[in-house]
Parts: C-alpha cells; structure tokens; sequence
C-alpha cells in the first residue's frame, strides 16, 4: 500500500521538504534572489550594450522591462535566410519570435537569451556572429 500511494501521491522526499523549508525560513532564498538580481542585471545591461554596439546593422533590440529574453526585429526581411544560416553555422539557437505564435503574421525576429552566460561569453559569442554577419551581408 505504501508504494502505491507514493507513486499516486508524487510526493517530494520529506529531506528535500524539510531542506527546502530551512533554505526559505533562514532566510538563504532571499539572499539567493537578492545575488540572482544582481547577476543577471549586470549580464542584461551588458548584452544589451554589446548587442547594440555589435548587431544594430541588423537588429532592433527591443527591451523590455523585465524578464531573462530580447526579442531582436531584423531590420531587413530579406536578411532571414542568411541570418539562419549563420546561427547554426556558428551554434547559435536563438529562437524565432514565430515560434510562439499559431497564426499571427510577424515581421521576422529572433529571441535571445542571457541569464545562463558570462560576460566573456556573451561577449564572444555576439562577436563571432557580428563578424559572421558582416562577412556575408555587407
């Protein structure tokens, strides 16, 4: 009976209830949100100045108030198969704005991410496909 019920229920183990109940009580998620903040503030202003320095030729970052994505509008719709073809030449994935929608008809964007990269990381990798961009779309 017991196995049956736990595998009904779903239930977390009681440890990780109980550790979870201490990190929130002592007060280490606060301090975990608090450093999170911090961290990705610094990576967004930074992506968004590198990003503008580096892919305005081809992009209009739109920046929103929050959140961990941009949503980057190509500026020329004739640039999309290029643009596509670059990101998986170099390894990129941003997402394609299209992907979130059924039916809507969108000018072409895509969407990037930054919370999970370092500043050297983001640097290097809007360098590698600004140069890759500039190689084929001049």
């Amino acid at each position: 009976m017991i196995k049956i019920r736990a595998v009904m229920d779903q239930h977390s183990p009681a440890i990780d209830q109980a550790t979870l109940a201490r990190f929130l009580t002592e007060g280490y998620f606060l301090s975990h949100i608090k450093r999170m903040r911090k961290l990705y503030s610094d990576r967004r202003e930074f992506f968004v100045e590198q990003f503008n320095k580096l892919l305005s030729n081809y992009f209009i970052l739109q920046i929103p108030e929050a959140g961990l994505h941009f949503v980057a509008w190509l500026r020329r719709k004739s640039d999309l198969p290029v643009i596509t073809h670059v990101c998986a030449e170099i390894g990129i994935r941003p997402s394609p704005l299209s992907s979130c929608f059924m039916k809507a008809e969108l000018q072409p964007a895509l969407t990037f991410g930054f919370a999970a990269w370092s500043r050297a990381q983001i640097r290097e990798g809007l360098a590698r496909f600004a140069s890759a961009l500039n190689s084929r779309l001049k």
